[in-house]
């Protein structure tokens, strides 16, 4: 049975497997034609069958919503060098909408420079550790670890003694930006998922 997470259904639908079936029926499939699936193959390839649909609709967001596919890769692809590929576009999806909600962005005392490459390293973070949370099952990562990650990775320093002072509002801002981009990425998912359980209580 297909998994009704939309971000667990995305992971699975990209999965080797899958892929490797469903690239050469892919334009059948979207069209409506009738396709016989083999759960021959690769890793994943058993998940063809429930999964094509989802892979189709992922390829479909790709050609029309690349913003919220790219969001979609960054956030569920199962590899993380294959989801890299698009994290410049999700960072900027978030930063506009970060942005945005910020009134005085544009003074330049109370947001010189440095102050804003945080905020676009934080943008990093925070989508690294939703990523590493596909399941929503692990705790929030607290500013010490956040800012462990920043200096690691990205080799930004960021002083978190103060976080609730200096970072809090704008991390809450990031982490609702990433919400908005995660739900709009996932609506369709959910869309195709809803369709297949029907379809699948249907046949039934």
């Amino acid at each position: 049975m297909i998994t009704t997470d939309p971000k667990l259904a995305w992971a699975m639908a990209l999965d080797t497997g899958v892929r490797s079936q469903m690239g050469p029926i892919l334009e059948e499939l979207e069209s409506g034609g009738g396709v016989q699936f083999t759960k021959k193959g690769g890793t994943g390839a058993a998940h063809g069958i429930e999964y094509g649909p989802v892979y189709a609709r992922i390829c479909r967001l790709e050609r029309e919503q690349p913003t919220l596919a790219a969001m979609g890769h960054v956030l569920c692809h199962p590899s993380t060098e294959q989801a890299n590929a698009y994290l410049d576009d999700a960072v900027e999806a978030v930063e506009a909408k970060v942005i945005a909600s910020i009134p005085n962005w544009g003074d330049g005392r109370a947001w010189r420079p440095a102050k804003k490459e945080r905020v676009h390293y934080l943008i990093h973070v925070a989508l690294l550790e939703r990523q590493r949370n596909l399941s929503n099952e692990q705790p929030a990562w607290g500013p010490e670890r956040i800012g462990a990650t920043m200096a690691e990775w990205y080799g930004v320093a960021i002083t978190t003694r103060d976080w609730a002072r200096d970072w809090l509002p704008v991390w809450a801002a990031i982490q609702a930006a990433i919400n908005h981009w995660e739900g709009e990425a996932m609506e369709p998912i959910s869309e195709t998922i809803g369709d297949l359980v029907r379809n699948i209580r249907k046949a039934a």
